[in-house]
């Protein structure tokens, strides 16, 4: 193997740490003791010139120029620089930990170090610490990536977000942010007498919505459980046990696609509250979102994919149905049947099929209506049949007391008056399972201790449940999920240098495994034999990612397609469609990647015309 140059660099980090040793200094102390910030003195010069101080962070920057040495100190509030003179800094001594100016050559960009000295300003005017005390608390044995131009590689960004936002200060801030806004979500619900709750990730039956679970065994009691999709279910034990008014900020998991706005993992609030309705919590999430747009981010308008988003004003209220109605012109109250329903699907270009009329509504309100919501929108009474857990309007009973937010055209929460007839639940709980579909997340599951809970009765309840990842996109104008998550998920690697450096032998590939492929090499390994489906099904399910550079605000654009059907466990992926533009691109309507999806779906048929070719619509 050719000589790799982070070989060298982390040899003779190395030795320096050795060095250190050998001067009797820890190069990894337990303690550090810090006085201040550096935001904190930068912000009060005049109140801390002259005065001694203590600052620790990581060092990222230094230059040493004779008798002088300059460098920058980098903590969780900001950079301030630091002030080397030869004949004021403390000699290196391991009685007191101190590292001389003489030693400074055993220092690099990255460590983490202590710095104690007085506050001045430079002859360039620059606020910076006269040091007299250095200490190193961490030597780092990896060089940081070029802290200008910071890290380039998306993944790398995703799978690494510790050097993102080490090198990346909007990207630190943009974390710090969305957990105050989290800080300013309790707040606002403590303040209206909410009880925050803890409520199981681990349970025995999932429940609370619809989609499809992950799996797990609880190997102390000998059984199968599922994580949390929702914690509603629960919310209304409390409710149950005597608490009106009861909130989780808890963590969901779903085990469906990814894509810009979805995530497999995430964050939610959930409340409940005891006698009242829906419309309590239209005003509620209102509230809610104006109280954190102005307490987090001190204004109530945001830029948000192009447009203007205002919290400041009362939200815009409208009907599902009367939605759908003035976009299509059409009453689906009118439809006669499903069949009915479905050729009206058809006429507005809509593929996806119906089972009920009411749910023929549903879909033609997010094929043509859902996209179009920009401002803050509450859309109310959605048809009964797809509100199971939700009571049925008073004024008619085909829908249900049940509203969503949405924002920027996207969904960001969905809020029901809850059902509460044990009877009534437990009948459109048996008319929908099917125990051959019980973990497929088609339909809204229930276990019979929570039926039993509401047979001794429950009050009237509402509850709402906005996700706080689709809130941390719209207040920080984010246009993929992954950037509001410090740990989105990823499948898991090595490279082949940590392989090296850690001694760490290759596994033999599994019988089923995830595989890339461009699309020419693709088409060529099916067309030659040297790959071939292991099922009469191949599954064609295409992605695109969208994101913007930080630095240059050009738009990124890449895709790629699934294919299921060619390992019986695991999923090819054909990788080559990307580019660059300086507008936002509108992927919805991007003919060019549709053309090379439909490209691929005929190579495949032709290669292998036995095979049936499904092609799911694109995330």
């Amino acid at each position: 193997m050719a000589t790799n140059p982070l070989f060298e660099i982390r040899k003779i980090r190395l030795e320096k740490v050795k060095a250190l040793r050998e001067r009797g200094l820890n190069p990894y102390p337990s303690k550090a003791v810090r006085t201040n910030y550096a935001a904190e003195i930068l912000r009060a010069y005049e109140t801390f010139d002259g005065k001694q101080v203590q600052v620790a962070g990581r060092l990222m920057s230094f230059r040493k120029q004779g008798a002088l040495a300059f460098g920058h100190i980098q903590d969780q509030s900001g950079r301030i620089q630091l002030f080397f003179r030869r004949n004021l800094v403390a000699p290196t001594d391991a009685t007191r930990g101190t590292l001389g100016y003489a030693d400074l050559n055993l220092v690099d960009l990255g460590d983490i170090v202590q710095a104690q000295g007085k506050v001045v300003k430079t002859e360039r005017g620059e606020i910076s610490i006269l040091i007299e005390e250095f200490k190193i608390l961490t030597k780092a044995i990896r060089p940081l990536p070029d802290q200008w131009s910071g890290l380039k590689d998306r993944e790398q960004i995703l799978r690494k977000r510790y050097l993102d936002t080490t090198l990346d200060r909007e990207s630190h801030q943009r974390f710090g942010l969305i957990a105050a806004m989290t800080k300013a979500i309790r707040e606002f619900l403590f303040s209206r007498g909410f009880i925050e709750f803890n409520t199981p990730i681990i349970q025995p039956q999932y429940g609370g919505g619809t989609a499809r679970p992950f799996k797990t065994h609880v190997n102390a009691l000998g059984v199968d459980m599922y994580l949390a999709i929702s914690h509603e279910l629960y919310l209304k034990r409390l409710i149950a046990g005597g608490y009106d008014k009861v909130f989780t900020i808890g963590r969901y998991f779903r085990n469906e696609g990814i894509d810009r706005s979805h995530h497999p993992e995430f964050s939610m609030v959930e409340t409940m509250t005891a006698y009242e309705n829906y419309e309590y919590n239209m005003n509620l999430i209102e509230q809610l979102f104006k109280y954190v747009a102005e307490n987090v981010f001190g204004k109530t308008e945001f830029d948000v994919r192009g447009h203007k988003i205002s919290f400041a004003e009362p939200w815009r209220r409208i009907k599902m149905n009367d939605a759908v109605k003035e976009k299509t012109a059409v009453d689906f109250t009118l439809l006669k049947s499903t069949e009915e329903a479905n050729d009206v699907l058809k006429k507005f270009n809509i593929n996806e099929e119906c089972s009920t009329p009411g749910e023929a509504i549903n879909i033609a309100f997010s094929s043509l209506i859902e996209p179009e919501l920009i401002q803050p929108t509450i859309v109310y009474g959605h048809p009964v049949d797809i509100s199971p857990l939700a009571k049925p309007s008073a004024e008619d009973p085909r829908f249900a007391e049940r509203f969503e937010i949405f924002i920027a055209g996207m969904e960001c929460g969905d809020n029901w008056s809850e059902q509460n007839d044990p009877a009534q639940l437990l009948e459109t709980w048996k008319k929908s399972y099917r125990a051959e579909e019980r973990d497929s997340g088609k339909f809204h599951t229930l276990d019979f201790d929570f039926i039993e809970a509401l047979e001794y009765g429950i009050p009237p309840t509402t509850g709402i449940g906005p996700g706080v990842e689709r809130m941390a996109m719209i207040f920080t104008g984010q246009d993929n999920i992954d950037d509001v998550i410090f740990f989105p998920l990823m499948r898991p690697t090595i490279s082949p240098t940590n392989a090296e450096l850690y001694g760490v032998q290759e596994p033999p590939a599994p019988v089923s495994e995830d595989v890339a492929f461009s699309d020419d090499e693709f088409v060529e390994l099916c067309q030659n034999g040297a790959l071939r489906p292991e099922s009469g099904e191949i599954v064609v399910k295409p992605h695109w990612r969208l994101c913007q550079q930080t630095k240059t605000g050009k738009w990124n654009v890449s895709g790629h397609i699934e294919l299921q059907g060619f390992h019986l466990n695991g999923i090819i992926r054909v990788c080559g469609y990307r580019f660059e533009s300086e507008e936002k691109p509108e992927l919805s309507s991007d003919k060019n990647f549709e053309k090379w999806v439909e490209k691929l779906s005929a190579d495949l048929q032709k290669s292998f015309p036995g095979n049936k070719i499904l092609v799911s619509p694109i995330e």
